[in-house]
């Protein structure tokens, strides 16, 4: 994603909504994005309105037509369109971050797949108490047939040393990003819910030890299997279904209208967590990454032990004093679960078979690791 003015000259886009929409839309948005003002750019080339207007048509292509190549263009727009409020400040930062063109074209792709999103989502249980929310949200996702994937028994029992390796860097585009994800989910809170939340931060930030926060844990764990920390190139290889369940972390956090949802999804994954992880870390052991140094793989096993707790923590300490003050949300809460379940189970469908396709190492080397 370009964040700096990219001094060049462009020429004016020549774009054929009917044809070639996905990769007219990648482009445009890209040039738009190279500038300081996105809006002036696109206004002094006559494209006013066709941003919108190529989104529109690029997730009618995506979403109604199922189209899998635009629906991948589509959420690689919105990751690029969210990393505009992500930016790490320095110097020479653009205004686009609230560039008119740009916010209407992500609010055309929102609105389409959030259709699209609730039109899959299961039928969702009515008027749920806030004491039987967390039941209620438990029963969703054991029930879902995304629950107890078997990408996590794959890597627990027959996945290879490469094929496991394969996971991580599929994996590292949201585990960067839940530290943020943590501090907007902070933003405007009631102060009874502040402290779990908080708690989760904390967490997050190895409880005040720069060496245990979790995405320094992360990047060691790259470093230890010596892959390059190259965001770029680990988004770039992801297909829609991880482009997808990123984004509708991120949907959720900067739209103050989908609160309740969000803390639903949020509770999903504290409560999914642990018994994952702690599949992901037989497989580790059984293929010989961590034995040598077993404290590589403290982002995942710290997530076996700390989030066991913060699922129900979760649950008690936010979305049941949230709902006692808004108890018609319930069921946003639980769209917003339903959501998660989804995404999350079409990503590991997408790593399953990601995984499945690097060929595995002959027994007698995988021997010779151990």
């Amino acid at each position: 994603m370009l964040t700096h003015a990219g001094g060049a000259a462009f020429a004016r886009p020549e774009i054929n909504i009917a044809d070639d929409t996905p990769q007219a839309l990648r482009r445009l948005v890209n040039d738009a994005l190279s500038n300081d003002n996105a809006d002036t750019f696109l206004a002094s080339r006559g494209a006013s309105g066709q941003l919108e207007a190529l989104a529109h048509r690029c997730c009618d292509m995506a979403f109604a037509q199922s189209d899998l190549a635009a629906r991948k263009t589509v959420h690689r727009v919105l990751h690029d369109l969210y990393g505009l409020h992500l930016s790490r400040p320095h110097p020479g930062l653009t205004d686009n971050q609230y560039s008119i063109e740009l916010l209407r074209a992500r609010r055309a792709i929102e609105v389409s797949w959030m259709e699209w999103e609730l039109s899959q989502a299961s039928p969702i249980p009515a008027d749920v108490e806030p004491e039987a929310i967390g039941d209620a949200i438990k029963s969703l996702w054991k029930s879902h047939s995304g629950y107890n994937h078997a990408v996590f028994d794959f890597m627990k029992t027959d996945a290879s040393r490469p094929q496991i390796i394969k996971y991580f860097t599929t994996d590292y585009a949201l585990n960067m990003r839940f530290y943020d994800l943590i501090v907007l989910s902070l933003v405007g809170i009631d102060e009874d819910v502040r402290m779990e939340v908080a708690h989760n931060f904390w967490d997050e930030m190895g409880q005040g030890n720069p060496a245990r926060t979790h995405v320094r844990l992360y990047r060691d764990l790259l470093d230890y299997l010596k892959i390059e920390d190259n965001p770029t190139q680990f988004v770039d290889a992801l297909g829609w279904e991880g482009l997808s369940g990123y984004n509708l972390l991120l949907y959720f956090a900067f739209n103050r209208r989908e609160y309740f949802r969000s803390i639903g999804a949020l509770a999903i994954t504290e409560l999914s967590d642990p018994e994952q992880y702690a599949k992901l870390l037989s497989g580790c052991r059984r293929v010989g990454i961590g034995n040598d140094q077993p404290s590589i793989l403290d982002y995942y096993s710290e997530h076996v032990e700390v989030d066991a707790l913060h699922g129900d923590g979760w649950i008690d300490n936010v979305i049941v004093p949230v709902l006692r003050r808004y108890p018609g949300e319930a069921r946003s809460v639980l769209e917003g679960a339903a959501m998660r379940l989804n995404s999350s189970e079409a990503y590991w469908d997408w790593q399953l078979a990601e995984m499945k396709a690097v060929k595995p190492v002959p027994t007698a080397a995988l021997e010779a690791v151990n």
